[in-house]
């Protein structure tokens, strides 16, 4: 045995020791593997670190993969798949499954190769969730997302489980996904260890889950909460927020709900100065609302801030550009709006977006203009992603912008 196959070896009956993914790294130096020996540390150093940190923007992108790291990826067997990201701390962490029973067939082979952590499976059946649950490798999952969604008895029998011992986030998708699904979660014994939660239900199911939240008197302390795509209403977010579930709420998503204007008026009233992450993807706030935000930005910390596909026009830019609710912001995406050449113009302008990495600016009605200002702009010096991808640019625009912004920009 090599030195590194006894050193994976280690990783993968301890994959919570740091140390030894450092070591590895140190190992791929010493064997000429220097890229590949820099993503393993930058990972490992990026697993220390929140998602809406400026560095997770395109750390661990599959894009920037050493060469010979994205072929030992390989194929996996018949059912299971490699997820966008598939990386955590520098190794293969991350799979998806068509079926509970998809998994379980090749569960041992896929934790003897790989430190896996988080699983998303397509769908469980009530006849294959008891079985989940007898699985020997559950001890070492940290995320656990079932996008099919779930009925309330398959709920109540997968999560009905002693060894979920490290499960940190639990994500169920649309659906199955039904008002009972809501309250086996909110009863089961892995509830109150989560941090991260999230449950998507477009025909009003996620509704449940937000009483649930709210009557709970001693709920896990939460620190991100998915509710993109349940028909939320604005009167539901004041009991929410003010929930002690959410006390510890760092990162908050309620895209795909149609909470108006009123919504953002709603989050105004809650105790959110720990949040740092807010999407409010389609949600349509409008003119009146983002006026709000822009109030509510003020004494927030966000690091990230998303109003895509919301088809604002361009004195929104001017209004969240107008205030200091921008200054420390690391990602902003606005992609999907009318903010065209005048919106683009006031976010070049603004001092307050010097440290932003991340911009989003895809399908804006933007031209040559507004390209020219970003382009200009003695304030984006930072940026590491810029999206303009969907305006009518000419190829001159595109090579002044290239020529700033270089391998930051996609068209």
């Amino acid at each position: 045995m090599t030195d590194r196959e006894a050193l994976h070896r280690a990783i993968l009956a301890d994959p919570d020791d740091d140390t030894l993914r450092l070591a590895y790294a140190d190992l791929l130096e010493e064997e000429d593997e220097p890229d590949w020996a820099a993503f393993v540390r930058e990972q490992v150093a990026l697993g220390r670190l929140p998602e809406y940190d400026a560095a997770w923007v395109t750390g661990g992108d599959p894009s920037g993969l050493p060469p010979r790291l994205r072929q030992a990826l390989g194929p996996l067997p018949e059912g299971l798949s490699w997820p966008p990201q598939p990386f955590h701390r520098g190794f293969p962490a991350a799979v998806s499954a068509e079926s509970a029973s998809a998994f379980l067939a090749h569960a041992d082979e896929l934790f003897a190769r790989f430190p896996v952590e988080s699983v998303s499976l397509g769908v469980v059946r009530l006849s294959e969730a008891r079985e989940f649950t007898r699985c020997r490798w559950l001890p070492r999952l940290r995320r656990l997302e079932v996008s099919e969604g779930l009925s309330g008895q398959a709920a109540e029998r997968l999560l009905d489980s002693p060894r979920y011992v490290r499960l940190r986030e639990l994500q169920i998708g649309a659906g199955l996904t039904t008002p009972s699904t809501a309250a086996a979660v909110l009863r089961s014994p892995v509830f109150k260890q989560l941090t991260g939660l999230g449950s998507r239900n477009d025909r009003g199911g996620g509704r449940a889950l937000v009483d649930g939240l709210i009557r709970l008197a001693d709920p896990p302390r939460l620190r991100s909460l998915n509710l993109a795509g349940n028909r939320l209403t604005a009167g539901q977010l004041p009991p929410l927020l003010t929930a002690p579930a959410l006390a510890q709420l760092e990162e908050l998503d309620l895209s795909d709900n149609n909470l108006g204007p009123e919504g953002v008026q709603a989050l105004a009233g809650g105790p959110l100065e720990r949040l740092r992450a807010l999407r409010l993807q389609r949600t349509r706030p409008g003119l009146a609302g983002v006026s709000v935000l822009g109030s509510l930005l003020g004494r927030l910390g966000l690091r990230l801030l998303a109003l895509g596909d919301n088809h604002l026009p361009p004195a929104a830019a001017w209004i969240l550009t107008a205030g200091p609710g921008l200054a420390g912001l690391h990602t902003l995406d606005l992609r999907g709006n009318r903010l065209g050449d005048a919106g683009a113009q006031a976010l070049a302008a603004c001092p307050r977006l010097r440290d932003l990495v991340y911009l989003d600016l895809s399908e804006n009605q933007i031209e040559d203009a507004g390209a020219q200002a970003l382009a200009d702009s003695p304030y984006l010096d930072g940026l590491r992603v810029l999206c303009l991808g969907g305006n009518a640019l000419t190829p001159a625009a595109v090579a002044r912008l290239r020529d700033r912004f270089r391998d930051a920009l996609t068209i």
